[in-house]
């Protein structure tokens, strides 16, 4: 399988979600235009068959400083209506709310650690979701906007605080507020090297994270390797439907 990863910072990668890609050997063709002006996003799908968008401190709306948003919320329409599989992950998640008319906006206060997050009723019936998770599952949040939910799109998780945490549309684009694939070296990175956002709202997060990692990164690590293999389950389906096999 062959997969389009949309990467907007050098230590903003696939993270645990690289552990099910490897088992079934899964291509990653990663792209990088915030990191490299050469890199162009293709025109549409071909030759790929899956679509994974990763976070980024951009917010999805600035286009016009980094036009490219605009290429992947295309190529994220072009990737559904070809039903191949799509799944964003934090600027990821809003990049597909906003290819599909969902706003995002700024936050008044910015959601960063580990939060307690609800699957609702729709996610017990979901492919990626309804595998028996426990509920609320807490996962990693670095974030200061959200998005309202397209229309047609199904609400599969929710916060306290930020209601829209995930959603489908179709039958395989996913959206992901929450950075499920995030690795205690990751998480800890960010926070060491946020400026502004940790210092202002969080400045007791650097001593407190251990503790939470400690908490809930073994869940978080299950919540992520198993909602990736069943993504990437879809995504094996399709090509066998188009007779590509895995």
């Amino acid at each position: 399988m062959r997969i389009l990863l949309l990467q907007n910072h050098e230590s903003s990668g696939p993270g645990y979600l690289e552990e099910p890609a490897a088992r079934r050997g899964v291509r990653f063709e990663a792209c990088m235009p915030h990191l490299n002006a050469d890199d162009r996003l293709p025109e549409d799908d071909s030759g790929y068959d899956g679509f994974l968008l990763m976070g980024g401190a951009m917010h999805a709306g600035h286009v016009e400083e980094h036009p490219w948003l605009e290429d992947a919320a295309a190529l994220v329409r072009r990737f559904t209506e070809a039903e191949k599989p799509v799944l964003g992950v934090c600027l990821g998640s809003q990049i597909v709310a906003r290819a599909f008319g969902g706003r995002c906006y700024d936050m008044a206060v910015p959601e960063v650690g580990f939060v307690p997050i609800r699957l609702t009723t729709a996610a017990e019936t979901d492919p990626l979701l309804g595998q028996g998770f426990g509920n609320p599952v807490h996962l990693a949040e670095f974030h200061s906007q959200t998005f309202d939910l397209p229309e047609g799109a199904t609400r599969l998780m929710v916060g306290e605080e930020v209601p829209n945490q995930a959603f489908r549309i179709g039958a395989a684009t996913y959206s992901f507020q929450p950075h499920f694939e995030v690795t205690p070296e990751m998480m800890t990175y960010w926070v060491s090297i946020s400026d502004e956002i940790v210092p202002t709202h969080y400045p007791t997060l650097p001593e407190a994270l251990p503790h939470q990692l400690q908490l809930h990164h073994y869940a978080a690590h299950d919540f992520c390797y198993r909602v990736g293999d069943a993504w990437l389950d879809l995504i094996a389906a399709k090509a066998r439907r188009n007779g590509e096999g895995d």
